[in-house]
């Protein structure tokens, strides 16, 4: 493969990956949060929540691709491709976020939390009016930690026959076609400071009510979804 087919199939490639990536880490972030705010309110939950995200984060990926693959195929569904990909980024996205959002949680100042019981908020106001916002911050860090380890991680789907970047990695090593493997690289170590930075953008742009930060990271955000539909738009 040389270098002008390699470009051609760039767009391929990136729009599948980014179809992972984002899918996985909004199911990640739709899963952390909950959990993360059960186990700061049921504490005895903490330890185990905390526990499990951590043993699934210690398997190695490929180990753990192929424990879902046949899993998956006992239960009659696709064991082969997007399916298991996207279950295994989920899985790796999880630790970083619950972890976060635990932490995050529990720093707020109690002061902080008496006052809002002072001016008559119930519990579901004082979550959202006053520990989510504060804990924010570091949630986020969270969630851009996770984002860019799928980022990496979503190139190891490959092997199970989900097309990615790890499509230029593999094929290169195989080949010894090392400008495959550097532009596979490449492009997802620019995805993901693209989603770190779109992340950063809105963050920052929301606490400090910045239409300017916004502005730009929507434009990013409308970009990398187009990205990711564009097959599927294609076809129509």
């Amino acid at each position: 493969m040389n270098f002008h087919d390699q470009i051609q199939l760039v767009p391929v490639y990136l729009a599948a990956h980014l179809q992972l990536t984002l899918l996985s880490l909004t199911l990640g972030i739709l899963i952390s949060l909950p959990l993360g705010l059960l186990a700061v309110r049921i504490a005895p939950l903490e330890k185990l929540i905390l526990s499990l995200a951590g043993i699934i984060q210690t398997i190695p990926s490929l180990a753990l691709l192929a424990v879902i693959v046949p899993l998956l195929a006992g239960l009659k569904l696709p064991s082969i491709g997007f399916l298991p990909a996207l279950i295994g980024l989920t899985l790796y996205s999880l630790l970083p976020i619950l972890r976060n959002t635990v932490t995050g949680l529990r720093g707020v100042d109690p002061a902080c939390i008496e006052a809002a019981l002072g001016v008559g908020m119930d519990s579901r106001q004082k979550l959202f009016k006053v520990e989510l916002p504060l804990a924010m911050p570091v949630i986020v860090a969270g969630i851009r930690t996770a984002a860019v380890w799928t980022v990496g991680m979503a190139t190891l789907s490959t092997p199970i026959g989900a097309p990615s970047l790890g499509n230029f990695i593999f094929t290169g090593l195989q080949t010894r076609n090392y400008a495959s493997v550097i532009t596979g690289s490449a492009v997802a170590a620019a995805l993901a400071l693209a989603i770190d930075g779109l992340i950063r953008l809105v963050e920052h742009g929301l606490q400090e009510r910045k239409r300017r930060e916004l502005v730009p990271a929507t434009a990013i955000g409308v970009i990398l979804v187009g990205l990711a539909l564009w097959p599927l738009l294609s076809r129509s």
